[in-house]
């Protein structure tokens, strides 16, 4: 099914019943959809499947798609970030170095440092 923006609301586009319902927010368009379709053909709501598409204009659409890529990317810098500085903080702590200086050299709290080492 479509759902499109339409003034203050969402309008789903149901083909397989070839009718039209509206939902005030994204989270309400799967239980109006199951509803309008429990209604038109007596299915049981729970074994109603949904393949929900929402349809965006061209210019937001390739925004949104930027966004969510540029969230994975800091999603990912992160993880390598938080290995880089177990590492670190395993290889200070093998020279003797305390818990608040690893912690200082690597811009973090000694607690923080303490979790890197402790945590495979």
């Amino acid at each position: 099914m479509n759902v499109t923006r339409d003034e203050d609301a969402w309008m789903v586009d149901i083909p397989q019943i070839q009718r039209v319902t509206l939902a005030l927010n994204l989270k309400e368009v799967d239980v109006m959809a199951r509803d309008l379709i429990h209604i038109m053909t007596d299915e049981n709501l729970e074994t109603i499947s949904l393949d929900v598409r929402v349809e965006l204009p061209d210019d937001v659409r390739r925004i949104v798609t930027e966004a969510k890529r540029q969230r994975e990317i800091a999603e990912q810098s992160a993880r390598l970030a938080t290995a880089e500085s177990r590492a670190a903080a395993k290889r200070l702590r093998d020279m003797g170095i305390t818990l608040r200086d690893i912690g200082t050299m690597l811009g973090i709290s000694y607690q923080r440092a303490g979790q890197l080492i402790n945590n495979h």
